[in-house]
């Protein structure tokens, strides 16, 4: 029995590891993102932030107000070359960006936030057989987007790191105004979207275009501006491909 089980596991090992080095399985099935040099993006830390942390990969968004902490400090990083990012999104529903985190690990509720870095190592040779230095992805599959670079000196740079800020509005206090209408998010001037002056480049599956027609629209009617998502939407460059799916891919 023992025997039996082992000769499946190291079956289903090599079936996996095949099917990541066999090259551009991951691009052509979901496609990339490119951040550009110069890009500045934002990281919530519960303690000051003066130099990088000691993790494999850094979790960066476009705004604050999407996801940070009570007291946290907001360092400010700005990227030191383009930077190419697997587009790791399974799906969009409405407003909620699915990740496609669970396709890849197979272990359903997964959450990478959470999970030990010391996985997340094991993740970025299969990333970097493909030029990939990093992933984009959705927090725990709601709205916000993050993205996870890796981290590295020659990559990342901090250019400032002060105590959170709150000036931006569209809190339960005011989200809907005298019409019962969603107020436009009011993003502030403390924390600029730099995806709108440092237009990001996507390259993703032709899957994903009526649905993100679907979100723009959605977003329009229901809260103008209200996502950093739609915002980088409304400024990047995207290009479409088509082709088939490797839906075997898994990474652990």
């Amino acid at each position: 029995m023992r025997k039996s089980l082992r000769k499946n596991r190291n079956r289903l090992n090599k079936t996996r590891k095949t099917n990541m080095s066999g090259g551009g399985n991951l691009l052509s099935s979901y496609g990339s993102v490119t951040l550009p040099k110069g890009m500045k993006l934002y990281h919530a830390c519960a303690n000051k932030l003066c130099t990088l942390p000691i993790k494999p990969v850094l979790f960066l968004t476009l705004h604050p107000s999407e996801w940070y902490m009570e007291d946290a400090h907001i360092a400010v990083i700005e990227l030191q070359r383009d930077v190419t990012l697997l587009f790791m999104i399974k799906d969009i529903i409405q407003m909620r960006i699915l990740s496609s985190l669970n396709d890849f690990l197979g272990k359903p509720n997964s959450n990478l936030a959470k999970m030990n870095y010391e996985n997340v190592k094991k993740w970025l040779p299969y990333l970097q057989n493909e030029g990939f230095d990093g992933w984009m992805s959705s927090i725990e599959n709601k709205t916000a987007i993050e993205f996870a670079v890796i981290n590295d000196p020659s990559v990342l740079k901090i250019v400032d790191c002060l105590p959170i800020q709150y000036n931006w509005s569209n809190s339960t206090i005011n989200y809907y105004n005298d019409e019962n209408k969603v107020n436009p998010k009011n993003w502030g001037t403390v924390y600029p979207l730099y995806s709108r002056t440092h237009p990001i480049q996507l390259h993703i599956h032709e899957r994903f275009r009526d649905k993100i027609n679907a979100y723009k629209k959605k977003v329009q009617d229901e809260d103008p501006l209200g996502t950093a998502f739609s915002v980088l939407l409304e400024n990047a460059s995207i290009t479409y491909f088509d082709g088939e799916v490797d839906k075997s891919i898994r990474w652990l």
